[in-house]
């Protein structure tokens, strides 16, 4: 295993997770789909490749819920914690919520995505620049 490791976990516990290596650039996504999975003005989220993550508990507790064609949202079904995302057109890598980490995350978000989309209630970026889709950065930042 790699020297860095992530580690994390829902609500209750009872879904575990580690995952082997730094985490890829990340900032914060303010579709209405990710605000309205998560409860809140945007989601922080990296993605990673699928073999990277290890469960060490809680794998069959994961719910999955299509929220868009072939895009599955992925939550602990006993406390309901988002855990990550998954897409049918990029097989092998997933959207971990940075939210669930236990240990830190040892960067800081690059941009705001969907600015458009962003909660009423939410208007400062602070330094960070916005993008009306997907920003630049972010959009392709796994390692092929």
């Amino acid at each position: 295993m790699s020297e860095t490791v992530h580690r994390g976990s829902c609500n209750c516990g009872a879904v575990r997770i580690e995952i082997e290596g730094p985490l890829r650039v990340f900032g914060f996504c303010h579709c209405t789909t990710c605000r309205k999975a998560s409860g809140t003005a945007f989601t922080a989220n990296s993605s990673v490749r699928r073999e990277r993550v290890r469960f060490l508990d809680g794998e069959a507790a994961i719910a999955r819920y299509e929220s868009s064609p072939g895009t599955f949202r992925c939550f602990c079904s006993k406390c309901g914690s988002p855990v990550y995302k998954e897409s049918a057109a990029k097989p092998g890598v997933i959207r971990i919520r940075l939210g669930i980490l236990d240990t830190p995350v040892g960067a800081k978000p690059k941009a705001h995505a969907f600015w458009g989309e962003r909660a009423d209630w939410y208007d400062d970026p602070g330094s960070m620049p916005v993008y009306e889709t997907w920003a630049p950065v972010l959009k392709d930042e796994v390692e092929e």
